[in-house]
């Protein structure tokens, strides 16, 4: 669960500097904070579908992906109805944002294992030190 509120916390980081640097493009001064936890609402969704789709395991890396991406955009469309976020963002501009937060948390998450199999690595090597 400790991860899944990470990953919730990064990604609306992402969001809203990606909401910031659209804005920031498009003439807007600021970001209202209703949009912030709009944000939140819609990542805590996204994430804890996530997080009970990691619940199943699939030998298709490709479907998991496909069923993750289609399942975030349809709640950020449906969120992006409930709370009118079309009248000053177009859709396209929502799925593009997604893509782009998607990558980035791809890439934070390759980072992560990274550390923990370097970690696990020289814990083996400590434990095998001691063995000998």
């Amino acid at each position: 669960m400790r991860k899944t509120v990470i990953s919730i916390m990064s990604t609306t980081g992402i969001t809203l500097v990606m909401l910031a640097i659209i804005g920031a493009f498009s003439g807007a001064k600021f970001i209202f904070i209703s949009s912030v936890f709009e944000s939140l609402a819609a990542n805590i969704i996204i994430q804890l579908g996530y997080f009970l789709t990691r619940k199943f395991e699939s030998k298709y890396v490709a479907l998991e992906t496909a069923l993750d991406i289609g399942y975030a955009i349809i709640v950020l469309i449906s969120f992006g109805f409930i709370f009118h976020w079309f009248t000053s963002t177009p859709i396209w501009m929502l799925i593009i944002m997604f893509i782009v937060i998607y990558i980035l948390g791809l890439f934070l998450n390759i980072f992560r294992v990274r550390e923990e199999i370097n970690t696990i690595n020289k814990l083996l090597q400590i434990r095998n030190k001691k063995a000998n």
